[in-house]
């Protein structure tokens, strides 16, 4: 009984071995490949490294010796400059490796496409091939030059920003390969690439060639922008003032302070101005009236002036009524209905086509005259201010009689003929 068990507890510890020894297998193999992408991060940024400081060495060189090079180069045929000529001329230092981490040798070739100019690579070749990866990750370490050969199409060096046929070269170095290029025009560096700082007499260095495609990013911190095109935006946000010396055509224009105009504020159609306040305005709709937007009254402290003004419902006059038209009674005139008033303020109506007063008006007052008075004169007519009628009209006696003084004494009332 005693044997049996220990044979059972035995099984149970094994398979419980087993279990570790496979969690085990699993780290190690796991821990190998992290430790491997590690080693080939670090021959990847070796290999970078190293085409870099080839890269300047090989700069400096053709800038200290352009015309040698120059001389040397052709279209399809270049000047070949090794890493032992850049040691042995000071460039790099006597102890640089001849080869990178993959055992690939370097070659600067430079080739004259035109005259005073070099297209200049600097490639590697022979050694062992580098994988995909590890190649484009080089590649992307160097830069904007950094390139490389693709195992997809072995006849050019390419990368992110620009692609290099081998056949210009006249090399064929095959698959996992680094290349950078290098542009010269009269001795100076000119590679196709934005530079953020200006070089003295090369503003070319700092101009695009091309569209700027941002990718949806921002572009911060800028001074003045000239554009000599459209500038094409979902929103324009300005902190100061925007100044056109041509048109600004906008579908809606809303505005948060005064709109100010040193020419006319014109509208194409019938619409004008509106209060959206009060819900009142000015239009046209026609070619003859400016209207008044949903009937609205028009107020002012000072004077409305017009060549007539017309009032399709009553007038209404807060205090005096000063006629200015003078006319003369008896005069002709049209239309009938007209009213003006003589020179000396009488109301007058246009009746019948001649100027008339109103019939109370065609009374000019009374007075009284009386021998006993010293002038003759006893009570004068208060519109005269003595015994006589005003212009116009005719004293006419009402009666006379004799008592007392009056000897005798008359009673004249002014009508007009």
């Amino acid at each position: 009984m005693g044997l049996t068990m220990k044979k059972r507890s035995s099984g149970f510890i094994s398979v419980e071995l087993l279990i570790a020894l496979a969690v085990i297998a699993i780290a190690v193999v796991k821990g190998t490949q992290m430790y491997m992408q590690h080693l080939d991060g670090l021959n990847q940024q070796m290999a970078a490294q190293q085409q870099i400081k080839v890269a300047e060495a090989g700069s400096k060189y053709i800038k200290d010796n352009f015309a040698a090079v120059l001389a040397a180069a052709g279209p399809t045929t270049p000047a070949v400059i090794t890493v032992a000529m850049l040691k042995n001329t000071k460039y790099l230092p006597a102890g640089f490796s001849d080869k990178n981490i993959y055992g690939q040798d370097y070659r600067i070739l430079a080739r004259k496409p035109q005259a005073n100019q070099l297209e200049t690579l600097i490639i590697t070749t022979g050694g062992s091939a580098a994988g995909e990866i590890d190649i484009r990750r080089a590649a992307q370490i160097i830069g904007a030059q950094g390139d490389y050969i693709s195992s997809t199409n072995t006849t050019v060096a390419q990368g992110a920003a620009w692609q290099v046929p081998l056949s210009n070269y006249g090399v064929s170095p095959g698959a996992g390969r680094l290349a950078t290029a290098l542009f010269f025009q009269d001795g100076a560096i000119a590679n196709d690439y934005l530079y953020r700082n200006a070089v003295p007499g090369r503003p070319e260095l700092n101009r695009m060639n091309t569209a700027l495609n941002m990718g949806g990013n921002n572009v911060e911190a800028a001074g003045t922008v000239n554009a000599n095109g459209d500038v094409n935006a979902q929103n324009v946000n300005a902190r100061g003032q925007v100044n056109a010396q041509g048109n600004i055509t906008v579908q809606n224009a809303d505005i948060r302070g005064e709109t100010y105009t040193n020419g006319w504020f014109r509208t194409r159609g019938n619409g004008g101005w509106y209060s959206e306040r009060w819900g009142g305005g000015w239009y046209m709709s026609d070619s003859t009236w400016v209207r008044s937007w949903m009937n609205k009254s028009i107020y002012t402290g000072g004077q409305v002036r017009g060549g007539q003004v017309r009032s399709d419902g009553r007038t209404y006059v807060g205090e005096y009524l000063q006629l200015g038209g003078v006319a003369t009674e008896g005069a002709g005139c049209a239309p009938n209905g007209l009213v003006g008033r003589n020179a000396a303020g009488l109301t007058l109506s246009c009746q019948s086509g001649v100027w008339r007063a109103p019939a109370s008006d065609r009374w000019g007052g009374s007075f009284w005259t009386g021998t006993q008075f010293a002038n003759g004169c006893g009570t004068v007519n208060p519109y005269t201010g003595a015994c006589s009628c005003p212009a116009g009209y005719v004293p006419n006696q009402q009666f006379a009689i004799a008592v007392f003084g009056c000897q005798p004494c008359r009673s004249y009332s002014c009508y007009k003929p």
